[in-house]
């Protein structure tokens, strides 16, 4: 017998913006799909049900330079992208598309935009063209590779005082 986990917080936590697929049937990896169409620079959710964390985790997202917080919601899954349609602004605490999304698409971030060093790093298989390969957090990523995309303020901090101390512009 099979018992499926559920997470504590009140389930969909969003349903106008998130549907949760699984992989595959009996599987517990699940990933986040628009419930509808979303247009470009739409905010669509925000960080109101997060809590601070314990320590950095697979499932937290950095704020600041040190602090991460748990969402406690469907945003969870939402998985990374090099590529990605929704950005996750800690400064403004919310969540925007930066791209129409259509519906039933994927929803995706850059890790590397809130994370320095992550917890748990994998092999991205986003297929973009700009895709990054091994994700570990920014702090092992050239600052350089990440121009053009939203990069939030404490990572811009972070890389500075990385490219500071090697000598790297």
């Amino acid at each position: 017998m099979t018992i499926e986990q559920v997470p504590h917080w009140h389930q969909p936590s969003h349903p106008g913006f998130i549907t949760i697929k699984t992989y595959k049937e009996g599987s517990f990896s699940k990933y986040a799909t628009a419930s509808n169409s979303v247009p470009a620079n739409t905010v669509v959710a925000d960080f109101s049900a997060a809590t601070p964390a314990s320590e950095k985790a697979y499932s937290s997202v950095q704020v600041s330079e040190t602090d991460h917080i748990e969402l406690n919601s469907d945003l969870l899954y939402a998985n990374h992208s090099c590529n990605p349609n929704v950005v996750f602004d800690t400064d403004k605490g919310e969540v925007r598309s930066v791209r129409e999304i259509r519906e039933g698409e994927p929803i995706t971030f850059n890790y590397l935009s809130t994370e320095w060093d992550m917890a748990q790093a994998f092999k991205c298989e986003c297929g973009s063209d700009n895709c990054l390969g091994d994700i570990k957090g920014a702090k092992y990523v050239p600052t350089k590779a990440l121009g053009g995309q939203f990069i939030n303020s404490h990572i811009r901090r972070l890389q500075e005082k990385r490219d500071a101390s090697s000598g790297k512009a």
